[in-house]
C-alpha cells in the first residue's frame, strides 16, 4: 500500500466538475511533481489531498488510514478525531505564503505547534530556531514579514510547515508569485528537503526542477492525469500527444 493512495477522485463546484477521477499514489520518500497548464486541477487535487477541499467522488488514504470514501455513492468523510490525525502528517505551502503581519518571523513559525499542538514556548523554540538555520534566515527570526522579501517569506512559510513535523509536504505553486532571482533560493530549500528524503508532492511551473527534483511526474490537463513517469519519461520521452504540445509551448517561452 501506497503512502498516500488518491482513487477516482471527482471535485465538482456546482454543476462543473473539477476533477474527473484523478489517482495519485505517492510512496514514502518520493518526490512528485505535478505539472499541467492553467486549470488542469492540480492545485485542486493538493486542496482535496489535505481536506482544504470535499471530494464528491473516490476515496483518500493516508498512511493506510482512510481520510474520505466512497459508500452508495456518498463520499464519507473520517471522524474529526480522525481527521486531525491524518492531516496532522502533512504540511502545505502555498504560493501566497499566508505569514501573519503582526507576529515576527520566529513567532511565525512557532504559532502552530503552541496553538495546534499545545507545546510550550521554551520546548518549540529551539526546535523553530533550527528551521530557521535550515533555511538560511535565523538571522531574520526577530523581523516581521513586511520587511523580507518574497523569497525569504516563501522559505519562512516552509519552517512554519516543517514545525509541525508533518511526514509529507504539500507544495502548491511555490516560486509562482517571486521574480525569477528569488525563485532559486525557495527551489533550493525544496531540493534540500528532496535530498533528506522528505516525502512531497509539487505543483510547479518550474520544468527544469521538476525534471531534476522528481521521483514521478503527473501531467494533468482538464482535470485528468494524461501521462505519468519518471522525470526523463514525461520530459524527454512524452507518449501522450498533449504532453508533447504542452512541454513544446512552455520550453520554447
Amino acid at each position: 500500500m501506497s503512502f498516500i493512495e488518491m482513487k477516482d477522485i471527482r471535485k465538482d463546484f456546482g454543476k462543473l466538475t473539477i476533477l474527473h477521477g484523478v489517482n495519485m499514489n505517492l510512496e514514502k520518500g518520493e518526490v512528485l511533481s505535478i505539472i499541467g497548464p492553467s486549470g488542469a486541477g492540480k492545485s485542486t487535487l493538493l486542496r482535496c489531498l489535505i481536506h482544504l477541499e470535499t471530494i464528491q467522488g473516490g476515496s483518500i488514504r493516508v498512511d493506510g488510514d482512510t481520510l474520505a470514501e466512497e459508500k452508495n455513492g456518498t463520499v464519507v468523510y473520517a471522524d474529526e478525531k480522525k481527521q486531525k490525525e491524518i492531516l496532522g502528517k502533512m504540511g502545505m505551502v502555498f504560493q501566497s505564503f499566508n505569514l501573519f503581519p503582526h507576529m515576527t518571523v520566529i513567532d511565525n513559525v512557532m504559532a502552530a505547534p503552541i496553538y495546534v499542538k499545545g507545546m510550550k514556548k521554551e520546548e518549540i523554540l529551539p526546535v523553530a530556531e533550527d528551521l530557521l538555520n535550515k533555511v538560511g534566515l535565523l538571522n531574520k527570526k526577530d523581523v516581521y514579514p513586511g520587511s523580507l522579501s518574497g523569497g525569504q517569506k516563501q522559505r519562512v512559510a516552509i519552517a512554519r510547515a516543517l514545525a509541525m513535523n508533518p511526514e509529507i509536504m504539500l507544495f502548491d505553486e511555490p516560486t509562482s508569485a517571486l521574480d525569477p532571482e528569488l525563485t532559486c533560493e525557495v527551489l533550493k530549500t525544496i531540493q534540500q528537503l528532496a535530498d533528506e528524503n522528505m516525502t512531497m508532492a509539487i505543483v510547479t511551473h518550474e520544468m527544469a526542477f521538476a525534471k531534476s527534483v522528481s521521483d514521478r511526474v503527473l501531467f494533468m490537463v482538464d482535470g485528468r492525469v494524461e501521462e505519468e513517469g519518471t522525470g526523463e519519461e514525461v520530459f524527454n520521452h512524452p507518449q501522450n500527444e498533449r504532453t508533447k504540445a504542452f512541454l513544446k509551448s512552455i520550453l520554447r517561452a
